[in-house]
């Protein structure tokens, strides 16, 4: 089955964007249409003009549930051999989570290349959780639909494997990170940045000390032993200051 009937040709300034997305991931693709695809979301496919060839990426992000897993189940079940399969399929579906999932796309700005409907961009859809997630279950499609399930794997073994540990160790049971882009999205209508303020300690014990902000304004700082656990501090600070009436969404939508 094609994805597309006739492959579409896409403009330069498309395909240099692609080319800062595959550079970001650190995989190359042989065909960038299949990228392309993957960051096309339904209400940029909707818009184009008539006639245009252009398809959205739900259809990958079916497969790409898929690839993601398979390949984190045989990962986690050879980091734990002697685990219990409650304990595997519990592991499996935080790591595979919509959230999980939004926050590792939202953390390397899949947003940028994602294609949304003028309205959506405005609105910061693109970083919400549902479109985040889906986002990157297609960019894996592609992958292997590009390159077959062997690049593929290795690479999803490569990006998920900090976040695998974290969430074993129970560092991101809770994931204040995507609770704050979702709250500041549908208050603020703005997206977190999160500044990386100072690093101390020696290379196997790194100290990170991290900022969050919107609109100009801090809400929050945060330290950990990784700028991972460094951000998600930051934004239970900002979370724990917005919802004890640090600023309400009544005011801030004024």
């Amino acid at each position: 089955m094609r994805l597309f009937p006739i492959r579409p040709r896409l403009p330069r300034e498309r395909l240099q964007a692609l080319a800062e997305a595959q550079r970001a991931l650190k995989f190359r693709f042989r065909d960038l249409r299949l990228l392309h695809q993957a960051l096309s979301h339904r209400s940029y496919v909707h818009g184009v003009k008539p006639g245009t060839e252009a398809q959205d990426y739900e259809t990958m992000e079916f497969v790409g549930d898929a690839v993601l897993g398979l390949v984190i189940c045989d990962q986690i079940y050879h980091l734990y051999p002697k685990a219990q399969v409650g304990e595997l399929a519990k592991l499996k579906a935080q790591v595979v989570s919509r959230s999980t999932l939004a926050g590792l796309a939202n953390e390397m700005g899949l947003s940028r290349w994602l294609l949304v409907g003028p309205g959506e961009k405005t609105r910061h859809e693109g970083e919400r959780t549902s479109v985040a997630a889906g986002a990157m279950e297609s960019v894996i499609a592609a992958m292997y639909f590009d390159r077959g399930l062997g690049p593929v794997a290795r690479w999803i073994q490569r990006f998920f494997l900090e976040t695998i540990v974290a969430i074993e160790s129970g560092q991101t049971a809770a994931d204040y990170k995507s609770s704050l882009q979702e709250y500041a999205l549908r208050y603020f209508h703005a997206a977190p940045e999160y500044r990386v303020l100072s690093e101390s300690g020696p290379g196997h014990r790194r100290r990170f000390e991290v900022s969050v902000s919107w609109r100009g304004r801090e809400y929050g700082r945060g330290v950990g032993l990784s700028k991972k656990a460094a951000e998600q501090a930051a934004a239970k600070r900002a979370l724990d200051h917005v919802l004890s009436g640090g600023r309400s969404p009544t005011a801030s939508s004024a």
